[in-house]
């Protein structure tokens, strides 16, 4: 079959839904930081990734204000875990671990996950030209097998893991246009995902349409679509999806 369109899916934050992994990553970081220092307020890390989502602690520890401080403008919850656990003191190993255990407690299906409402149907409801693509710097372990209790792995013609995203993902562009035998038209790769840096900036500057997920506010953003909500992006990308070669 011809291949005339390629939509590039982010994974987390877009196409599965939930805080319970970057949660878990904090709880494990804050456990990193009381195995190293019983001076470290419990849950401080944690607590800060909470007040980030929108679901605050009924107690929160001391240290929260000023450690959100070190979360200023972070784009999603992994950052936010990421500076301040650096901030605080975290070693690079410890927090490599503490993502890898969030990563397994996703795959053994320990944390509460669901995807966009109308996404599988939105899915089936392409064109049979368009291969549907998920990009992710995630490993494998941590993505397959939520895919598939979403229902959603029957859905995806290839997942590409430890995507390295910012900094490889024009490479992976790239590869996935020539594969496709669209090396010349940027504007048949569609990149949808909730970070502007990360997801989209690289497929913009390579003249491709992007999708934001816009669940934070990204003030530097410069999409060519945006919304709240990965569904109520489903128009524009039936309407790119559409378009004649």
């Amino acid at each position: 079959m011809t291949t005339t369109h390629v939509l590039v899916l982010d994974f987390d934050g877009t196409v599965c839904l939930g805080d319970g992994a970057v949660l878990t990553y904090a709880r494990l970081l804050d456990e990193a930081l009381t195995a190293t220092d019983e001076r470290h307020p419990p849950r401080l890390v944690e607590a800060v990734l909470a007040r980030f989502v929108g679901s605050p602690l009924a107690d929160e520890p001391a240290g929260v204000e000023a450690a959100l401080a070190e979360a200023d403008g972070s784009p999603d919850g992994y950052v936010v875990a990421e500076r301040v656990s650096r901030a605080l003191g975290v070693a690079d190993t410890a927090r490599s671990a503490a993502y890898a255990g969030a990563r397994a407690a996703l795959a053994d299906g320990r944390l509460e996950i669901e995807a966009p409402d109308g996404l599988a149907e939105l899915l089936d409801s392409l064109p049979d030209g368009v291969r549907v693509v998920l990009v992710t710097n995630s490993p494998e372990h941590g993505v397959v097998q939520p895919l598939e209790r979403l229902g959603l792995a029957d859905r995806v013609d290839e997942i590409v893991t430890n995507a390295r995203k910012p900094s490889g993902l024009p490479a992976v562009l790239d590869r996935l246009r020539a594969d496709a035998g669209l090396a010349g038209r940027p504007d048949r790769l569609l990149s949808v995902g909730d970070i502007w840096p990360n997801d989209l900036e690289p497929a913009a500057a390579q003249g491709s349409p992007t999708a934001l997920v816009e669940r934070f506010p990204s003030v530097d953003a410069r999409p060519t679509h945006r919304a709240a909500t990965l569904p109520e992006l489903y128009p524009a990308i039936r309407a790119w999806a559409g378009r004649a070669s």
